[in-house]
């Protein structure tokens, strides 16, 4: 863990601890700091921004009137992106029911939308077919292995933390990343394999 990690633990923490003390000043930075972060990764499973939007407001409305109640976790962010994974999945899924466009379980209905050239962060025009090339790849993982994919290398969670919001075993998420990079390796000459890894590993 690096340690502008660590340095970004230490006041997520510090916030926590002064929210659960009834700190509205304290919930206004959390919110400052991760309502972005929060609606982009909802946008993955739900492309519908006031939805998704509304979650994460009752995300952060959730925390404040259970401050007392809400335990100290270990990782606040993987906490707030774990609660609004959960809500907007929950709130989605009835609203399909309400529409009588059921999907066979939740899981089904999860669906990790499609990756674009510009989630790579392109700083340069001759990079530009090398990184149409990667997402379009990209998309092609399933589901849960692009999800994986995000959490670890553009919100740069650890492996606990990932397993945390996902629900899964932390050793399910390293399951994961090996069978990502074993696609990675077998679909991808290897110069568009070393780009990738330069530029998101």
């Amino acid at each position: 863990m690096s340690s502008h990690t660590v340095r970004t633990e230490e006041t997520d923490s510090l916030l926590w601890r002064q929210v659960k003390e009834g700190s509205e000043s304290a919930l206004g930075r959390l919110v400052h700091r991760y309502a972005n972060a929060l609606q982009n990764y909802g946008y993955k499973f739900v492309p519908d921004t006031d939805f998704v939007k509304d979650c994460v407001q009752e995300v952060f409305i959730e925390v404040w009137s259970r401050r007392q109640a809400l335990a100290h976790p270990d990782s606040v962010r993987a906490y707030l992106l774990s609660s609004v994974r959960k809500r907007v999945l929950r709130q989605g899924f009835r609203q399909q029911i309400m529409r009588n466009d059921v999907p066979a379980d939740l899981d089904d209905y999860a669906g990790f939308v499609e990756f674009s050239p510009e989630w790579l962060l392109i700083e340069q025009e001759s990079v530009a077919e090398k990184a149409q090339r990667v997402a379009t790849l990209l998309n092609q993982l399933p589901k849960r292995q692009r999800e994986v994919v995000y959490l670890r290398f553009y919100q740069g969670l650890e492996r606990d933390e990932i397993a945390q919001i996902m629900g899964v075993a932390p050793q399910s998420v390293s399951n994961l990343i090996q069978s990502t990079f074993k696609t990675f390796r077998e679909l991808w000459t290897g110069t568009v394999f070393v780009w990738l890894c330069l530029n998101i590993c």
